[in-house]
Order: structure tokens, then C-alpha cells, then sequence
């Protein structure tokens, strides 16, 4: 009876066995052990020895002690002994799914550390002799462009706004600025309009402007305090109704010179309305105000500074022009038919052809 149970209890561990992922060689053993068993389900039918010409090898005999073996005729295996042997055959490939769990587990280590290694902004690499275009580890992974060149480099490029003769930037669609997540444009052709899911996974303190063909670049600092991303700090900027040139964020550094069409001003403002003199206007819609919404600069045009037909002369894009708002960037079209591409047409640095892609700025933030 006991021996019967030992065979139960291999035939248990054998089930056992093939329900583990197990590797090949350990297969291989195990089949050969359970093959040499194929005959104990007869067990209590049959009887033999090598003495027994009905004995034959691989078969279950009684030996001289009364256990039940495997006979070979020439070497005997108790059942009790070809336990033992299925016991630590288990007990392998159980420390063998273990090796393989510590395996995969070193294996997801390794590329989480990959990804913490992974630069979530431009400045991270600053300094270092990487590609312009580099992959973020951001929300989603993004590949992005770097500015290493302007005030100490480290700069991550989230837009580009360009006369290139896509109406893109428009005031139906300035949220693009802010809340709206759409992306657009290619690093592969970064003189027409681009925006880069930079623009709302990358958290900033600074911002640089470059301008093209010029060269002509501008960069603010400690615009915001690194908790938030650009279309966060813009979201969070109501309309605004500058009375004054010290209300902005100051010019920190930059070859950008001030002229009477910027109201010697070099500050950058954030979704400022059409002053129209001493007043904003308040209802745009009715009144035709330029205003602009997103980064932008002071200007006059034609009443007085400051801030004067804004979204004309001094935006990025996103300008009101009353009852035909949002039908072009820059108020072009209807008001005027040269874009401001920021600070270049009050600065005349637009010197390329009109709607090629030649006239336009880049915007970085870190």
C-alpha cells in the first residue's frame, strides 16, 4: 500500500512538474523519468524480476525486500528512491522560476532606470555633444529640438510660428497656446508653422525667441516658477489690459533692440488687448480690437503707445480683428497684409519673400 501511494504521489509530482515553466533540458529529464513509469498504473498486476523471463526491463517487479522497483536487469530504482528524485527535480525548476522572475524583474529595473536616464527637457544635455534632436522622457516619449547655441543653451523648442502661407495660428484657434493639446508641423521642417507636445509636458522657468532670417533672438527669465508647462502658464493668463512697459517680463538677454514701433520697449507680454490710446477695447468682437493671445510684444500703429494694435504689430499669430476675427494669423488679410511674426515687422527684419516660410520665430523654453 505504501509503495502504491508513492506511485500516486510521482505521478502527482509529475503533474506538477509540467505545469511549471520549466527549461528544455529539465523537460527532457522529467519525460524519460515519467516515460520509465509508464507501466505503474499496472502495478498491482503485475509481477516480475530479472530472474522472470516475464520481467522486463523498464517494467514494475517486487524485489527480494517485497518494494516494488523498476527493473532494468541490471540496476533496480525503488519507487521511494525515483521520489526523491522527482522531489528535487521539482525543487529545481522551482528555484529555476525563481532565477527567471529575479530575471525579468532586474530586466524592467534596468529600463525604468533607462527612462529616469532619459533627459525630460533639453537642459539636461546642456553642455553635452548631443544631436539637436533628442528624445524626451516625458508624458509620452517625444522627440524634440534643442537650442545648445543662445544664453547658455538647454533650450527645448515647443512652436514655431511662420509666414509661410498656412493659416495655422489664428485667434479661432489660439488655444493651441494654451489648453488645446493638438500638435502639428515636423522637426524635419521647422521654417513653417510646428508645435511640439513640449509645448504641455515640459515644465519652464525661461523663454527664448528666435527670430529668422535675422537672427535676432530675445530671451526672458524666471517667466514662471518650473511647476508648469507653457500652455499651463498661458491657460492661467487672463486678458490683459496693459497700462504700462514695466508690466511685462523683462528682457535678461539677446541682440534685440528696442525701436519706436516696439514703444522702445523690449518686455514680453502674454494675451494683451488693443490699448487704442487711453482705453482697451472691451468687446473686440463689436469694435474691431487687435488684440493677441499668447507671447507677444508692445507696439504702436495707428493711435499711440503703448500697446496699440498689438495683435497686428507685436503677436505670434492669434490676433482679433472684429467681425472677421480668426480668419488669418497676424490680423493679415483684411487690416494688413504684412505679417508681424513677433517683434520682426516692428523691427523690419522680415526680409524674406511673403508667405515662404523665410520670416519666422522659434520658441524655446527651459
Amino acid at each position: 500500500e505504501r509503495e502504491r501511494e508513492q506511485v500516486f504521489r510521482i505521478s502527482e509530482l509529475g503533474d506538477s512538474v509540467l505545469n511549471m515553466s520549466v527549461s528544455f533540458t529539465l523537460l527532457v529529464l522529467y519525460s524519460a523519468l515519467h516515460g520509465w513509469l509508464g507501466a505503474t498504473a499496472r502495478a498491482d498486476s503485475l509481477a516480475g524480476s530479472c530472474g522472470n523471463p516475464a520481467g522486463a526491463a523498464g517494467e514494475v517487479a517486487v524485489n527480494s525486500e517485497g518494494q516494488l522497483v523498476l527493473a532494468d536487469c541490471h540496476n533496480t530504482t525503488t519507487l521511494g528512491g525515483l521520489l526523491d528524485q522527482l522531489e528535487q527535480l521539482k525543487s529545481t525548476v522551482q528555484q529555476q522560476q525563481q532565477v527567471l522572475q529575479h530575471q525579468e524583474q532586474l530586466q524592467q529595473l534596468q529600463q525604468h532606470q533607462q527612462q529616469l536616464l532619459q533627459p525630460h527637457d533639453c537642459s539636461a544635455v546642456r553642455g553635452s555633444d548631443l544631436p539637436n534632436h533628442i528624445t524626451l522622457n516625458a508624458a509620452s516619449t517625444a522627440a524634440v529640438y534643442c537650442d545648445m547655441e543662445h544664453d547658455g543653451g538647454g533650450w527645448t523648442l515647443i512652436a514655431v510660428s511662420s509666414d509661410d502661407g498656412q493659416d495655422t495660428w489664428t485667434w479661432s484657434n489660439r488655444l493651441l497656446w494654451s489648453t488645446d493639446t493638438s500638435t502639428f508641423g515636423s522637426l524635419n521642417h521647422l521654417q513653417h508653422d510646428f508645435k511640439s507636445a513640449a509645448l504641455h509636458s515640459v515644465l519652464f522657468r525661461d523663454v527664448l525667441f528666435v527670430h529668422s532670417p535675422s537672427g535676432v533672438w530675445a530671451s526672458y527669465h524666471n517667466v514662471s516658477n518650473g511647476t508648469l508647462t507653457f500652455g499651463d502658464f498661458v491657460a492661467g493668463v487672463s486678458e490683459q489690459c496693459y497700462a504700462s512697459s514695466d508690466s511685462g517680463f523683462p528682457l535678461t538677454a539677446g541682440n534685440f533692440t528696442p525701436t519706436a514701433l516696439t514703444c522702445g520697449d523690449t518686455s514680453l507680454y502674454f494675451n494683451a488687448k488693443d490699448r487704442d490710446g487711453q482705453t482697451c477695447n472691451q468687446i473686440h468682437q463689436l469694435v474691431g480690437g487687435n488684440d493677441f493671445y499668447g507671447p507677444g510684444w508692445n507696439s504702436v500703429g495707428n493711435n499711440m503707445c503703448p500697446f496699440d494694435d498689438v495683435g497686428v504689430f507685436g503677436s505670434l499669430g492669434p490676433c482679433s480683428i472684429g467681425i472677421t476675427e480668426g480668419n488669418g494669423e497676424y490680423c493679415a488679410g483684411p487690416f494688413s497684409s504684412v505679417p508681424a511674426v513677433g517683434f520682426g515687422r516692428a523691427l523690419g527684419l522680415n526680409t524674406a519673400a511673403p508667405a515662404s516660410g523665410g520670416n519666422n520665430m522659434r520658441v524655446f523654453v527651459r
